[in-house]
């Protein structure tokens, strides 16, 4: 761990220190044209800039914009608060069921006229709260044009898995038309021992696992873009079909190694899954100096879900435990947003939405075993909300270089429990949110942001389930949770270098209140004795976070293009994490439940692109993640995951590309207490290890 560490603040601090004589090697350099400021605040990058990555789509190329991360927004019910930083053609996708990188990959890199990189805030309406915005604006052209993908995974003990995908478009004047389809399919296989031993760590029983997961998916989406007079109509939809499936072996030893049984697992869900999506949007001048825009969404899911797990012991009878279950959620969005510019120096908006949100979670349980718990809390549950959000904002240009953001959303909701559980509850939230950015030069922009932020609940947390590959480990569903409560300061410094470098830090401190963490759930009889006991979402109090996160992208050319060889970068993406909370188990200080302290990732790329080469290779790891039962502390481990590819861009069908991927495995250690944890009695200690076969691809990625 701490060999780990020191190599982290040696990368960090020899990146540092790289980076204080390029900034003046830059400062003294010609600009870039094809990367020219357009305005104060905004970069454009022209398709030139991009050649020597040879992109094949729209996705390649915002990857390789030098300082910018994806930000594809929050998983939040309702539209407003899930904005992310990416725009087409000006406009932000009315869609939930795509990530903007999937529909960036439809885009043929030879279709983008131009991308612009805005750096203040409020640096566009249709992504209010970011203060980093690429928009990628395409070429008007009248032919069908598109991109399409095959792959197949293979590995030494699962064969081949095919995957497609494809898309077309048609422009004609001011209106597109598109159509995609995909098709994925993978397979993973996995062993290693659990053992079970007691407190003092002597080995009782291992079990030997091997077993084999897998998941296939495949859709259809299509997209309409038209004007109706002077209005711009977007349409869009999609229908999803899933399936995954895991099935397991273990075998049963003691620790004088004789054979002691046998168990048998077998999960499904999604099984077979249908799920859809339709969107849309208008948008109009209702008034001078007004523009009005509605959106509209609906989206439908159902998720099922089986799993048993069989025992058979030496000289037992024959154990099996099933579950079943099936969740239908389904939300509908109506947002309405207007967009002001009537005073000077000012960009208001305002407007409202409205929601309304369901889940119809089913749930039951066998066990053959007499007299063992089946009936478990929220089984049967039907959770609906309704919301009403006004909310106004004003990005105000203070100067040529200070830009300030300042706006509020009010939340009005009512959430409705039915079935096992049953509350009314109604909640009213203020949400005030300011970001100003001061952009210090063409290279340097200082961001500041205080903003309270209310967590949506997760509506699955009213239900309950069971992960029958954790000791049949039950999550119930808790109908007091509430809301968790976060007021948010931040601060971040850019800065560019180079052509092609960057260098940003982000530091973040936040104060909780109705903090969502692992409760005790008790389940009682009609006389009020307790039959059960689980852990389950609740709350458990104020807490404090804070957050840093550090990206380095480093370009080599300065230091190896004296000897002839160009296109070497190397890329550093660190996230670190800290927290404090009392333990309602312990009542002592303790870190919030899965939330690591640090994740990090290191990136290297070596593009020839004379010879049509892309060499490369990724590192991941995270530190260990903790997750705090009433009777259970839990530590995993990741393995750090790797990644070496090749690829070749001169094939008159596209790019090819060879890669192989060497999966992350995981440790993970059980302390188990006697009564609670507040008892600081150990009672078992079970050690989990499972180690994933490589992965090999062969794709390859064209466009047309």
């Amino acid at each position: 761990m701490f060999g780990f560490q020191l190599r982290r603040a040696l990368l960090v601090t020899v990146a540092t220190f790289l980076v204080v004589p390029l900034t003046a090697y830059a400062e003294d350099g010609v600009a870039n044209a094809d990367a020219a400021p357009a305005k104060k605040g905004e970069r454009q990058f022209r398709p030139e800039f991009f050649a020597i990555y040879a992109p094949v789509t729209a996705s390649d190329m915002v990857k390789r914009i030098p300082g910018f991360s994806v930000n594809e927004g929050a998983a939040r019910r309702g539209f407003g608060e899930n904005a992310g930083n990416v725009l087409i053609d000006g406009d932000r996708p009315s869609t939930k069921s795509d990530d903007i990188l999937t529909i960036l990959s439809r885009i043929p890199a030879s279709q983008v006229d131009y991308i612009t990189l805005s750096e203040q805030a409020g640096a566009d309406t249709e992504t209010q709260g970011q203060g980093q915005v690429v928009n990628v604006v395409r070429k008007k052209s009248a032919k069908v044009n598109g991109t399409y993908e095959g792959s197949i995974v293979a590995g030494p003990r699962y064969g081949f898995r095919p995957s497609v995908n494809a898309s077309a478009t048609l422009r004609r004047g001011e209106s597109s038309y598109e159509l995609n389809l995909s098709s994925y399919s993978d397979r993973v296989y996995g062993y290693g021992p659990e053992d079970f031993k007691t407190a003092s760590g002597a080995l009782v029983e291992r079990r030997s696992y091997t077993g084999k997961g897998g998941h296939g998916e495949a859709a259809i989406g299509g997209a309409m873009r038209t004007r109706l007079g002077a209005a711009k109509l977007n349409l869009n939809g999609q229908l999803r079909w899933t399936d995954k499936f895991d099935v397991r072996n273990a075998e049963y030893t003691n620790a004088a190694k004789l054979r002691t049984g046998e168990e048998l697992l077998l999960r499904d869900g999604p099984i077979g899954d249908l799920n859809f999506e339709l969107g849309g949007d208008l948008e109009f001048a209702a008034l001078p100096k007004m523009s009005t825009k509605i959106v509209a969404l609906y989206r439908s899911e159902q998720e099922s879900g089986f799993s048993s797990i069989e025992t058979a012991r030496v000289g037992q009878p024959v154990t099996l435990f099933e579950t079943r279950s099936r969740n239908k959620p389904s939300e509908a969005v109506v947002r309405i947003q207007n967009d002001w510019s009537a005073l000077g120096g000012h960009a208001v908006q305002f407007g409202a939405e409205m929601a309304y949100n369901r889940l119809d979670a089913r749930f039951s349980a066998a066990n053959s075993v007499a007299g063992a718990v089946t009936n478990f809390p929220a089984s049967n549950v039907l959770v609906e909300e309704t919301r009403f959000e006004p909310f106004v904002s004003d990005v105000w240009t203070l100067g040529p270089a200070w830009k300030m953001e300042a706006g509020a959303i009010a939340e009005f909701s009512k959430l409705t429990l039915s079935g096992d559980s049953t509350a009314i509850r109604s909640f009213t939230f203020f949400k005030p949110r300011v970001i100003a950015t001061w952009t210090v030069g063409p290279q340097t922009t200082l961001e500041l942001r205080a903003e309270r932020q209310v967590e949506q609940l997760n509506f699955n947390e009213f239900a309950t389930s069971v992960d029958v590959t954790v000791g049949n480990q039950v999550d119930a569903g808790n109908a007091d949770l509430v809301p968790e409560k976060t007021t948010t300061l931040s601060a971040l410094v850019r800065h560019k270098f180079l052509e092609r470098g960057s260098i940003q830090f982000r530091g973040e401190y936040q104060s909780v209140r109705d903090t969502q963490d692992l409760v005790l759930v008790t389940l009682r009889d009609a006389a009020g004795n307790v039959t059960a006991q689980f852990d389950g979402a609740g709350n458990i109090g104020k807490s404090t976070r804070w957050n840093g996160a550090l990206e380095i992208t480093l370009p080599f050319d300065w230091l190896t293009k004296p000897v002839g060889i160009s296109g070497i970068e190397a890329r550093y993406v660190g996230h670190f994490h800290g927290s404090r909370v009392i333990d309602p188990v312990t009542g002592l200080d303790r870190r919030m439940s899965n939330r690591p302290s640090w994740s990090q990732q290191w990136d290297i790329r070596y593009d020839a692109p004379d010879l049509g080469l892309v060499l490369g290779a990724s590192f991941d790891a995270q530190q260990a993640n903790y997750a705090y039962f009433f009777n259970e502390i839990r530590r995993q481990r990741e393995g750090v995951k790797s990644k070496f590819f090749v690829e070749y861009t001169k094939l008159k069908l596209g790019t090819i590309r060879f890669e192989v991927t060497d999966l992350a495995g995981f440790h993970r250690d059980r302390f188990i207490y006697t009564g609670t944890r507040a008892s600081n009695s150990m009672a078992q200690i079970v050690n989990r290890e499972r180690r994933l076969d490589p992965l090999l691809q062969l794709s390859l990625s064209g466009k047309f």
